[in-house]
Formats: structure tokens, sequence, C-alpha cells
């Protein structure tokens, strides 16, 4: 068994702080300065990174809130309108909010007229890394327990050993993030860094959700909300690449 500790929040006078929180703020402000770093690489404008980061931002919140109110909302647990807004009482869906910040994302820079691939491979390394400290939050505060199990890498929480599914993820995105590294070097064309990171991902977590309890991820017809979102993600991501293979290759024959 991995020794395992659930941490709450913690107060500091009339402040109230949540572990979660912080991370999700701390991978947040790490990954807009390496997407800095890396548009720097690119002579792109710093004040474009900034710009876009707060529309992704907004866009991501406001996915995730949805996502989570139409499919992850507790049964039995009343909802008003404005417990729509209350995000800051939990319930947040990865899925939901990485669309949520492509469309405001893509909305931004086309009114921009900014390359939306150039700025999407930008940001892919520092998605991966957000994500990871966000997991990391979900970790430490006893987010998305898994399944019950006799394995020995098993963590004890909710008064039985289960499957440590949030540091199975974890795992996994730092593979992944090494993965994209190596993929970078290669620089194949415009957004196969994010296209990879969405095929990868995607794989990734349409395995990983078997893993999860229902009672915190519901079952439609036999999978998750988000394992309908990763065979989406898959079948995009293939198909995107096809399509700029064949185009590159059709440029190179000309």
């Amino acid at each position: 068994m991995i020794p395992y500790r659930i941490f709450p929040m913690f107060h500091l006078g009339f402040l109230n702080f949540n572990i979660y929180g912080i991370m999700f703020a701390l991978g947040t402000l790490i990954a807009i300065l390496m997407a800095v770093k890396e548009a720097k690489k690119r002579s792109i404008p710093k004040d474009n990174i900034y710009d876009l980061s707060f529309y992704l931002l907004i866009g991501m919140l406001v996915g995730a809130r949805l996502f989570y109110v139409l499919f992850y909302w507790p049964k039995g647990m009343p909802l008003s309108f404005f417990d729509i807004f209350k995000v800051w009482e939990g319930g947040l869906a990865f899925f939901g909010g990485l669309i949520g910040a492509v469309i405001a994302g893509y909305f931004f820079l086309r009114k921009h007229n900014l390359d939306f691939w150039v700025y999407a491979d930008i940001f892919t390394m520092p998605l991966i890394v957000g994500h990871i400290f966000g997991r990391v939050g979900d970790y430490l505060t006893g987010g998305h327990p898994g399944k019950i199990t006799n394995l020995p890498w098993a963590i004890y929480t909710d008064n039985a050993l289960r499957h440590p599914v949030v540091l199975y993820e974890i795992i996994g995105l730092f593979a992944i993030l090494g993965i994209i590294y190596f993929l970078k070097k290669k620089n194949y064309f415009e957004g196969f860094l994010f296209l990879s990171y969405l095929i990868l991902y995607s794989i990734q977590r349409l395995f990983l959700d078997v893993f999860r309890i229902e009672s915190t991820d519901p079952r439609f017809l036999g999978l998750t909300p988000s394992q309908y979102v990763t065979l989406i993600m898959i079948a995009v991501g293939f198909y995107a690449i096809a399509r700029f293979k064949f185009k590159k290759t059709q440029t190179e024959a000309v």
C-alpha cells in the first residue's frame, strides 16, 4: 500500500486556502511563462501570449464548469441557476475546459489573423505541465477516487484500498510530456504537437476511466462522458494529422 494523506483546506486568519486551488493557480502561471518563453524563440510578441491566455482561461473555466454541470452533477443534489456559477465549491471537468479553451482561443486568433496551429503548438507543453500541477492538487485533496483493489500500490481512501487513478494519470502525463518534447525536435508541421497530445492523452484517459468509480464518474451506456469525448478526440486527431500530411506531400511534390 502506498502511504496516502488527504490535505484539507487550511486557514490563515479569515482567508481559506485549498491545496487544489493553489496548485491550479501555480500550474497556470508556470504554463503561461513557458508559453511566453516558447513564443520568444519564434519571435512572437509576448503580449500575444498574455492576451490569448486571458481568453483561454475564461473559455476553460466556462467550458469546464458547463461540462461538469451537464454530465457530472451528482444525482439527487439540487441544482439552481446560481449553482452553475459556484466554481469555488469545486466541480470542473478537464475535457470541458479543454474544449472551452480551444473554442475561445480559435475565435481570438481568428479575430487577430493569427495562425491557430502555431499557437496550439506553443501551448501544448505548457498545457501538459499545467495539467500535471492540477492533478497533483487532485491527488493531495483526494479527488477522483478509484475502484477497490488489493494491488500493492493501492491507496487507502474512502474507507477502502483503491486504485490511485490520479497518480496513474500524473505518471502518464509525464510520459506524454517526454514524447512531445521528443516530437518537438522533429518539427513535422504546425499543429502536429497539439494533435499528438490530443491523441496520446485521449488514449490514456480512455483506459484510466475504467478504474474510476461510478459515483463520481457516471456511466452512459457503459462509458463515462470523458470516454465519449476521447473517442471523438482520437478520431479528429488522426484525421487532422493525415490531412496535414497529405497537404505537405502535395506541396513537396509541386
